[in-house]
């Protein structure tokens, strides 16, 4: 009998197995080419990885030390470390854990801090730390510091003779610290003083009582050079404010928002004529650093609190910082931050 002449299965090139099997291989690398791949972060360049830590807090820069070699190796550049800014954070009645990062962030700054700010935590013990390794301070910011005395202060503005900025929010401070910040850095351009109350003035007061004044009255003793003055909630008066006006030459900008015993009567108009801003009392305080901190009637909300073993946030905070002379010691330098840095060359 003849072979039959009936196609084999595979005769049929458009049902091959193998051929369809190799367009689908082929279909499928053409989408794997096709998908992008994710950027590995790590690959950065460091002067891209500098400019993004200028442009978040302290503590931000530390945490991205953590996420890989190469960038902890950026943020050990000094530069990384002019700017300590260590408000807003968030941590409340554990502020207190922001210690070491912050003496961290000293250290690695290699005496170049040019800006120091902190919020709800540290003493004098800590301004003696930052003020053993640099000496070129430009701005202090110190909000909620209820631990760092006037005498502490004082200290740390004299050893800082680049100071042009300081603001002293909330804390333990009278008003006699303005004479002390004056008197220690009379090259002061800008200086901000932000209290949690004020006390007006109820029925008349004696010529000669200057108590609601002593704040205005040390600013223009002694920040002659004062460019821009914020003092917010302050018991200030008339007086202590055209003592400020004649005192001040140079001012440009005045905020006195919250000073409630100021009138803005014709001669104040007068000697406030030549200041480019001018805040007053009553003005609105939308655009105010710590309007969150106030009620809706424009008072803070926890002044009732007063007092220098609160803070802003009504907590009672305890001394962390017994330990700074230990840890100022070479052979302890970096070993008390957690170990972040331990490996970084390796």
């Amino acid at each position: 009998m003849p072979p039959s002449l009936s196609p084999t299965p595979n005769s049929n090139p458009t049902t091959s197995p193998q051929k369809h099997t190799s367009n689908e291989m082929h279909s499928q690398m053409e989408e794997v080419q096709e998908q992008p791949t994710d950027p590995d972060w790590s690959e950065l360049h460091r002067d891209v990885l500098l400019v993004i830590f200028d442009k978040i807090k302290t503590v931000e820069v530390l945490k991205s030390a953590c996420t890989c070699k190469s960038w902890r190796m950026a943020s050990r550049e000094p530069e990384c470390w002019r700017t300590i800014n260590m408000t807003n954070h968030g941590y409340k009645s554990g502020a207190f854990l922001l210690i070491d990062p912050t003496m961290l962030a000293i250290d690695l700054s290699q005496g170049r801090v040019e800006e120091f700010s902190i919020e709800a935590f540290g003493d004098d013990n800590l301004l003696q730390f930052l003020c053993d390794r640099t000496s070129v301070l430009k701005c202090l910011r110190l909000i909620s510091c209820y631990f760092i005395s006037e005498k502490g202060l004082a200290a740390t503005i004299k050893k800082q003779p680049k100071l042009e900025e300081i603001q002293i929010a909330f804390g333990p401070f009278s008003n006699k610290v303005t004479e002390i910040v004056g008197m220690k850095a009379p090259q002061l351009k800008r200086f901000k003083f932000n209290a949690l109350c004020m006390y007006p003035i109820t029925g008349e007061v004696d010529e000669e009582d200057l108590s609601f004044d002593v704040a205005a009255l040390g600013i223009a003793k002694t920040m002659h050079q004062l460019r821009h003055l914020q003092l917010t909630y302050n018991s200030i008066t008339n007086r202590g404010l055209k003592a400020i006006l004649e005192g001040c030459p140079h001012l440009e900008t005045l905020d006195i928002r919250g000073c409630c015993n100021v009138s803005m009567d014709y001669d104040m108009w007068s000697l406030c004529a030549r200041l480019t801003c001018l805040r007053q009392p009553n003005d609105s305080l939308d655009d105010y650093e710590f309007r969150d901190k106030l009620d809706d009637s424009g008072w803070h909300i926890d002044s009732v609190h007063g007092g220098s073993d609160y803070t802003d946030d009504g907590y009672i905070y305890e001394s962390k910082s017994s330990n700074y002379d230990d840890a100022s010691t070479d052979e302890n330098k970096s070993s008390n931050y957690g170990g972040i840095y331990d490996d970084a060359d390796s």
